[in-house]
């Protein structure tokens, strides 16, 4: 060992001397990092996606998509059914962990897409029923049924009579039906997470490395106040280790 360095050769036989204990920290840093990528960071970033059209029997009827992933369209949804209780809708809007977008140029019969975040869900199935009633409920909205007035003569005068160019609010009640189609039968998901072998590899060798760093720096010590022990006729305290 030269005074102020240490040579490659030390380096790996100071890293042979606690190889065993270096690849056991090593191997279970990797296990703990693909464990956590798989089911904690990956879960996290999981998302839920819900692909539809509608179909309006009034083409011209207007239709605000953006509304469906509003907090009054969620809460709606929400109070629809007591299985959907424990959804924290309110957190769900206010971090906009839900979205709508739009598939299809102006004149092209569009589909739309929601997205939301899996946490917010037990299973599949319990998001693939509240996507659904968020849907409907934003669908019957514009769907529901409406009345207009037009003018219309009143009937049984005699043309010139006074009354016959008299006109009267006929109630005109319409339905602007629609109809929903889902891409899906169940929610798909969307994976958005990395790789859990990737983790665990890179996991290895920052703690492979780490260690034998701090390894170096330990015995390195050790060995330079053993050889000034031994240069000023002191027995180095080293001796009396196992």
């Amino acid at each position: 060992m030269e005074e102020n360095g240490i040579t490659a050769g030390e380096i790996v036989r100071f890293i042979r001397r606690r190889i065993v204990w270096i690849l056991t920290a090593s191997v279970l840093v990797a296990i703990a990092a693909a464990l956590f990528t798989s089911l904690v960071y990956n879960r996290a970033r999981e998302e839920y996606f819900l692909t539809f059209v509608v179909e309006f029997q009034q083409a011209d009827t207007p239709f605000r998509y953006e509304t469906l992933v509003f907090a009054d369209n969620l809460e709606s949804a929400k109070a629809s059914d007591g299985a959907f209780s424990a959804i924290d809708t309110e957190r769900m809007a206010a971090n906009e962990d839900i979205r709508i977008t739009r598939t299809g140029e102006e004149g092209e019969f569009p589909s739309y897409t929601v997205t939301v975040k899996r946490k917010y869900f037990s299973d599949r199935g319990q998001a693939t029923s509240f996507l659904r009633a968020v849907v409907e409920r934003a669908v019957s909205l514009v769907a529901q049924e409406r009345s207009a007035a037009r003018p219309c003569p009143l009937p049984f005068f005699p043309r010139g009579a006074f009354f016959w160019n008299k006109t009267a609010d006929c109630a005109v009640t319409y339905t602007a039906g629609a109809q929903i189609l889902y891409r899906q039968n169940t929610v798909s998901v969307a994976e958005n997470g990395r790789s859990p072998v990737l983790a665990a590899i890179v996991g290895f060798l920052m703690t492979f490395f780490v260690i034998a760093l701090f390894v170096c720096i330990a015995e390195s010590s050790a060995e330079r106040k053993k050889r000034l022990s031994e240069r000023n006729g002191v027995p180095p305290a080293s001796d009396a280790r196992p």
